[in-house]
């Protein structure tokens, strides 16, 4: 029988908070923030959390910081797998264009690696720190005085073997950003 997914449920809610303000007044220079994530299908479960703190160098500029944290849980017949996955990231963006900007980011993450032993017949777990280098684009589009929609994409340039993710696989981030 083939499995269709009656519950495909994405939620990106992401508070990737932003205050750009005008570099020679004090004030919106640092921003606070971050991502939080759902998915859920069938036997697949991810809970995501990303928060942030970034500082606006000009206009045009800003840096900051990241702290990723992932739970993943597998459950069906064969196994039930549950992964705690976490790191962190250093990231930059400047903005050639009003609303458009470009984005790298250095990530290390340390992830819950298992693999079958067929003598126990049983899955093992081990952990392994895996790095990204991702690079991009992004537009936001304000939607109000303090909030704004955003959509990303980024690849990783890396591609170290025990990524995740498939080579030059696209990372697509869409969200909302409110600013305090």
């Amino acid at each position: 029988m083939i499995k269709i997914s009656l519950i495909s449920l994405t939620i990106l809610f992401s508070c990737f908070v932003q205050t750009f303000g005008n570099p020679a007044d004090k004030t919106g220079k640092w921003y606070y923030g971050g991502n939080a994530g759902i998915s859920k299908n069938n036997d697949y479960l991810r809970i995501s959390f990303e928060p942030l703190i970034g500082y606006n160098i000009s206009s045009k500029f800003s840096s900051g910081v990241k702290a990723h944290y992932s739970y993943i849980k597998y459950d069906n017949d064969a196994s039930d797998l549950s992964y705690n996955n976490y790191g962190g990231s250093v990231f930059a963006r400047y903005s050639p264009i009003p609303n458009g900007y470009l984005h790298s980011e250095f990530a290390y993450e340390n992830y819950d690696k298992y693999v079958y032993n067929s003598g126990t017949q049983k899955y093992e777990n081990s952990r392994v720190w895996v790095p990204f280098f991702l690079v991009g684009a992004g537009y936001k589009q304000p939607i109000g005085s303090n909030a704004s929609l955003y959509a990303e994409v980024l690849v990783d340039v890396i591609r170290d073997k025990n990524s995740p993710f498939k080579k030059w696989e696209p990372i697509f981030n869409v969200g909302a950003t409110v600013g305090f």
